[in-house]
């Protein structure tokens, strides 16, 4: 084939076009800007102890997501726990973070 281009010549279309071909496949590709860094919204709260509301007593509270308010705070989906009294529902809200419960 490089013979056959070298016999059309260089001022010929099908260099022009092989020409502006291979500059389309050569150039740089566009890079992405890098992502912002952030915290994340959801987090992973690990299973914990929690004071059950009626009886006072530790039960345990399997791991679940938060989501992270623009304060900081962590606020907690609506979540069911029971324990040896029976069932109760801690409701929606915000929670401290994990590592300051019990």
């Amino acid at each position: 084939m490089a013979v056959l281009l070298a016999q059309l010549g260089s001022g010929t279309p099908l260099q022009r076009s092989l020409d502006r071909l291979e500059q389309s496949v050569t150039r740089p590709v566009p890079q992405a800007p890098p992502p912002t860094a952030s915290r994340p919204t959801d987090v992973w709260v690990p299973d914990r102890f929690v004071s059950d509301p009626s009886s006072g007593q530790l039960i345990p509270l399997p791991g679940h997501w938060e989501r992270r308010l623009p304060s900081g705070e962590l606020y907690g989906p609506p979540t069911t726990i029971c324990g040896p009294t029976g069932c109760t529902t801690i409701p929606a809200g915000p929670r401290p973070e994990p590592h300051q419960n019990p």
